[in-house]
């Protein structure tokens, strides 16, 4: 739909009364005056502040009128039983769109449609919003909803149905901004599965799903009306209650654990039985942002599952959890600083051909560089950064760093050294991704046949269908795709054939005890194997030793990383074709 110009400036909104108690309000800007669609200013009361001439044809109020009926003069489109429905929809992020109205226009004409466009106006006197009607009658109205239904659809998890991560923060948001504006309550809870894991290792993942698809029914059946869920994790639900207090949500969370613990679909024949535990976190109790309040949430029900699970826990501002809550909060602050000032750089760990000994690759490792130069590991921002959502863009920044490295290295390195870079699982939530990394790609002259992307089994089997058409678009565009720690979910070969893998990263505990464990040995060779059969390359991670080093070869690995091989730089090797194994060693970073 055309936006018309009351909907695209974006100047801020000013209002200058006129003479004290005319009642007239002028404005210097041109937007509102000049729309040819009927625009109005009004405040929460539903009083107009200030009407265009369209408007006014229309019927609305204008500032003449004001004394006569202060704080009753709704805009025309909106009618006084509807005016609380805008507002409250005009709060959300991004304001209001198409908000349909029907006027009734006569017995003859029957009525007409305007769909409304309103947003905050936050510097317009007593708190001011701006509304835009386009009228949507007959058959030009039938196109535009047409062309509307098009192009607009609401995200949600493909394997329940309910809201995904990124849909659930925005209503989160919006939902959190109605509670602010009419004093009301908003309880959020998050409910994790217990042992989902050893679920998916005895009976496989498909049967993870068929129990994730059997709780989200359960869970939809006792959804009230306004309430929203969301999966916002592997085996995580998120539930919001508005206007339900924390005496009203515990009852209800009790509620849902008690269903889930009855819970038994059957999968081939077995029962499948899981236990959950469930965290609550009530705004303005507990928090006063959406970030902050999920994460209460969040905390609180891990913290029942380390009481041994299958309960629910209230968050506790006076508990040590405060604490926690304090400390991820200050490092999503200096993720964010980093972030801006481009302080997160990439690490480069050589990867090592086993036959020969030369370095054919590296692996890209995410370092953050504090004010006073030292360098945070992964472990000391990750966490904070998945739970606020911000790991995507921290991805984007070491993707663009890890390019940049490469391009200004392309005179000093081999022409065919390849990069992997890791993923992490919120990834393949980003649609615009793909598209992304192929332009930057491109920018630098760097062929993507050079670049494989890694991405960790368990991170890969979250939701297998997104993974897939996230790796077939990856591949598509030219570059390569890896499963990194292989062997940790291990129910999970058929993936093996089914992603696009050109590369297998065996995990650090199959390789470490090679020279002492004969079963670590006898898996490392099937899955070489099988590998070697699948076209796949193998890469033994974690060689720390010259022993290890020399076990490989007889069980047909293809390549090898570990500090035996090098410690993460943040140089690219400069190799050339033939090199020898062994890089001069550096301090562990």
């Amino acid at each position: 739909m055309q936006k018309s110009k009351s909907q695209t400036d974006t100047q801020p909104i000013r209002i200058r009364e006129g003479r004290k108690g005319s009642g007239v309000i002028r404005r210097p800007v041109s937007l509102l005056i000049d729309s040819p669609d009927p625009t109005a200013l009004f405040d929460r009361t539903g009083r107009v502040l200030l009407a265009n001439e369209a408007a006014l044809a229309e019927g609305t109020p204008g500032p003449g009128n004001l004394d006569t009926a202060p704080g009753s003069s709704p805009p025309f489109w909106l009618t006084p039983p509807g005016r609380d429905s805008l507002i409250e929809a005009t709060v959300s992020p991004g304001g209001a769109k198409n908000f349909e109205v029907r006027i009734p226009a006569g017995p003859e004409t029957g009525e007409r449609v305007f769909w409304v466009t309103t947003r905050l106006a936050s510097q317009a006197a007593e708190g001011g919003f701006l509304a835009a009607a386009r009228e949507v009658t007959g058959a030009a109205g039938e196109k535009l909803r047409a062309e509307s239904a098009d192009t607009v659809a609401e995200p949600a998890d493909a394997l329940t149905g309910f809201a995904n991560r990124e849909q659930f923060h925005f209503e989160l948001e919006r939902e959190l901004a109605r509670a602010d504006l009419f004093g009301r309550p908003l309880s959020l809870l998050v409910i994790g599965l217990d042992n989902f894991k050893t679920l998916n290792d005895t009976h496989g993942l498909l049967a993870g799903d068929e129990y994730l698809r059997s709780m989200a029914e359960t869970l939809r059946g006792t959804l009230l009306g306004g309430e929203t869920a969301g999966r916002v994790g592997g085996d995580e639900i998120a539930i919001l209650l508005p206007g339900a207090s924390a005496a009203e949500a515990a009852p209800r969370a009790e509620t849902v654990i008690a269903l889930i613990r009855r819970m038994a679909p059957l999968w081939e024949s077995n029962a499948l039985t899981l236990t959950a535990s469930a965290g609550v976190a009530v705004f303005p109790d507990h928090a006063g942002g959406a970030a902050d309040l999920f994460l209460a949430a969040d905390l609180a029900m891990h913290q029942a599952k380390r009481r041994g699970g299958g309960r629910v826990r209230l968050h506790d501002p006076s508990d040590r959890e405060r604490d926690r809550t304090g400390r991820l909060r200050e490092q999503s602050n200096r993720i964010r600083a980093s972030l801006a000032e481009s302080r997160f750089v990439p690490y480069f760990q050589p990867v090592a051909e086993v036959g020969s000994g030369r370095i054919v690759a590296v692996e890209t490792l995410a370092r953050m560089r504090e004010p006073d130069g030292r360098i945070a590991l992964p472990a000391e921002f990750l966490g904070a950064a998945e739970r606020f959502g911000i790991v995507t863009a921290i991805d984007r920044a070491i993707i663009a760093a890890a390019f940049d490295g490469l391009a200004a290295a392309r005179k000093r390195i081999s022409p065919e050294l390849e990069i992997g870079i890791n993923l992490s699982g919120l990834d393949f939530d980003d649609d615009t991704l793909v598209a992304d990394i192929s332009r930057m790609a491109r920018a630098k002259g760097i062929r993507p046949e050079r670049v494989t992307f890694e991405i960790t089994e368990t991170a890969a089997l979250r939701d297998f269908d997104r993974v897939r058409d996230f790796t077939l678009a990856l591949t598509g565009e030219g570059f390569h795709f890896a499963l990194d720690d292989f062997g940790m979910g291990f129910s999970s070969f058929r993936y093996l054939r089914e992603l696009p893998v050109s590369s297998l990263k065996l995990d650090i505990s199959y390789v470490r005890d090679l020279p002492k464990e004969k079963a670590n040995r006898v898996f490392v060779r099937g899955m070489a194997g099988i590998c070697r059969g699948l076209g796949v390359k193998t890469v033994a991670e974690g060689v720390e030793s010259e022993e290890v080093m020399e076990i490989l070869p007889e069980l047909g690995v293809d390549r090898a990383q570990g500090w035996h091989v090098g410690y993460p730089s943040p140089d690219l090797p400069v190799v050339e074709t033939g090199a020898s194994l062994i890089l001069p060693r550096r301090p562990r970073p």
